[in-house]
């Protein structure tokens, strides 16, 4: 296939010559006005035929011009927002998210999208990050967080459509504060992260001099803050479950020896199953569910069944990985207590016992 570039002129005329007899598809291009097609499978390409010595007249085209949307994009309080990237999303009833270029908001929060299609849609705001911060969601015309709550922006072709406002919610002014002071004068390296429930996203923190760290961008929500650390005899450990409303929150972690898991794995009858390359993980939970499912600590069974999981802390829920598929888990037993969904409660500096 060969391809042909033309430039109508002043009145939009344009005229080929010297082709080939042959089928022929058009993809027109024209400012402020949208594409023809996007290829030869597309219908709405405009098609037509050429035979030999055949002059062709009238192969005309109709084009619809694109609706244009200026706003701009403030803070909850009010101040410009510069760098947004501001594009159409999915139209309020249901239509897929439309082709279109997005913009970047100017010193003054202001931008400007053109070439869109009519219709009702729905506007998206991704504003940019404070350094360190984490990723700020999708801002939805005029203010909300999920595209639920969008409002819709009704455009016409060939019309522009202004004064839209779009307020960002508090979300890079949002601080958790996180202060660990060293609980033994022998620990070096203090390990602080932050881990956001949902969606699933870990962070790092470091931490100052006098042991405070901040993260900004922080969401409502519940969040995990952990640390961990190192002297020369013990490892240490502390956390704390934030649930996060607005503004700012002070997490203080005491740092405490870690606690360990020992038990066995033994059978109601028979013999003890082939353990040979059997594992068991020991999931941090909280509120019955796991904190952080893709780390877990985990260790291999000895050959007699019986294993030791150290450097813990919080509740932890014992699972079997690489057990044969002939055998299950009956219950996880704490003395008498059945642990099974609860999990077992590690104490600092102490082994908790506990039977599979």
């Amino acid at each position: 296939s060969t391809i042909t570039t033309l430039i109508s002129g002043p009145d939009g005329a344009y005229e080929l010559k010297g082709v080939a007899a042959d089928n022929y598809y058009f993809f027109v291009q024209c400012p402020a006005h949208f594409a023809t097609c996007t290829g030869p499978e597309n219908f709405n390409c405009l098609f037509a035929e050429v035979a030999r010595d055949q002059k062709r007249e009238g192969v005309n085209f109709q084009m619809t011009p694109g609706a244009i949307a200026r706003g701009q994009v403030v803070s909850f309080d009010g101040r410009a927002i510069a760098q947004a990237r501001v594009r159409l999303g999915r139209g309020i009833h249901g239509e897929p998210t439309a082709s279109n270029t997005a913009a970047m908001t100017d010193t003054e929060g202001r931008f400007e999208l053109t070439n869109l299609p009519a219709g009702e849609w729905r506007l998206e705001v991704e504003i940019p990050p404070v350094p360190g911060g984490l990723t700020p969601p999708v801002v939805y015309y005029p203010g909300g967080l999920s595209w639920e709550e969008a409002g819709g922006v009704t455009l016409a072709a060939g019309k522009i459509t202004d004064r839209l406002t779009v307020t960002v919610p508090r979300i890079n002014e949002n601080t958790l504060t996180i202060i660990v002071p060293p609980a033994d004068a022998t620990i070096a390296d203090i390990t602080v992260s932050v881990l956001q429930e949902s969606p699933l996203v870990t962070r790092k923190i470091d931490l100052n001099a006098e042991g405070v760290g901040t993260i900004k961008g922080i969401m409502p929500g519940r969040y995990f803050v952990s640390a961990r650390a190192a002297s020369r005899d013990k490892q240490w450990a502390a956390f704390e479950v934030v649930d996060f409303i607005e503004d700012m929150y002070e997490a203080r972690l005491q740092l405490m020896p870690t606690g360990s898991i020992a038990g066995k794995i033994i059978v109601d009858k028979g013999d003890v199953p082939p353990l040979e390359g059997v594992i068991v993980g020991a999931s941090w939970i909280h509120d019955g569910a796991e904190v952080n499912p893709i780390n877990i600590d985990e260790v291999p069974v000895a050959a007699d069944g019986s294993f030791r999981i150290d450097n813990l802390f919080g509740t932890r829920q014992l699972r079997l990985r690489a057990l044969g598929l002939e055998w299950e888990v009956a219950a996880i037993r704490q003395g008498r207590t059945d642990v099974t969904a609860s999990g077992v409660i590690v104490a600092s500096d102490t082994t908790t016992q506990a039977t599979i």
